[in-house]
């Protein structure tokens, strides 16, 4: 198995085999260090950094096609008519907010 690590500037990287569950990849000026392990949830494990959360929410605001969904959306919902399922106050949150940011 090849493993590249992708930096923000997006530079890549290969890392390196060290043992079973451990990689290794240098930088310019730093090695660092991977160790793997098997997730028992590995949905729950994304976990963005503040920088990579603004990043999302700029696309997804900027986004014409993203925001026509979600104006249909509300239209839908507004109707009671809606094809989401699970947390609705969430979705209309979600809904509000791109609403009050226009």
């Amino acid at each position: 198995m090849k493993i590249y690590v992708k930096n923000d500037d997006g530079k890549t990287y290969e890392a390196f085999q060290v043992d079973k569950n451990t990689y290794t990849f240098k930088t310019e000026n730093k090695t660092f260090e991977l160790s793997l392990t098997e997730a028992e949830a590995p949905y729950n494990l994304l976990a963005l950094s503040e920088k990579q959360m603004k990043a999302i929410t700029k696309e997804i605001f900027t986004n014409m096609e993203i925001l026509e969904q979600l104006k249909d959306a509300k239209r839908h919902r507004d109707k009671n008519f809606s094809y989401y399922s699970g947390d609705e106050a969430e979705f209309n949150k979600l809904v509000d907010e791109m609403n009050s940011d226009r």
